[in-house]
């Protein structure tokens, strides 16, 4: 069974959210790392924003806040956005809170083991 084409459109038109909402996360929350590798730090937030709007819009079946209709469906598209930022921004956080430690531990001598500790 094939889905309709305005689906399709209104999947591309939550995928292209996504993306705007994860990359914009991206920038603001994650880590800072220049070139190709900034650029792919922004998938995993992107990613985050698409399973939210997957599970919050499409198979919880929530409908908080006031609905419109798009395409023929009708979209609680105020409470979708939420959900998809809330989720773009959880990944970053945890993704820069991840990186953080690893490139922390990996650029101090003796860190892995408390060699390097002389606090106390």
């Amino acid at each position: 069974m094939a889905m309709p084409a305005n689906a399709y459109g209104l999947l591309a038109l939550f995928l292209v959210l996504s993306v705007i909402i994860g990359a914009g996360v991206s920038v603001m929350v994650g880590p800072r790392r220049p070139g190709r590798r900034g650029v792919l730090l922004a998938i995993l937030p992107i990613l985050g924003a698409v399973i939210a709007f997957d599970w919050i819009g499409h198979r919880s079946g929530l409908e908080l806040g006031p609905t419109v209709e798009l395409l023929g469906y009708r979209v609680a598209i105020v409470q979708d956005v939420i959900a998809g930022f809330i989720g773009a921004f959880v990944v970053a956080i945890a993704q820069r809170l991840v990186l953080d430690r690893r490139s922390g531990s990996a650029s101090t001598p003796g860190a892995a083991d408390g060699a390097g500790d002389t606090t106390g």
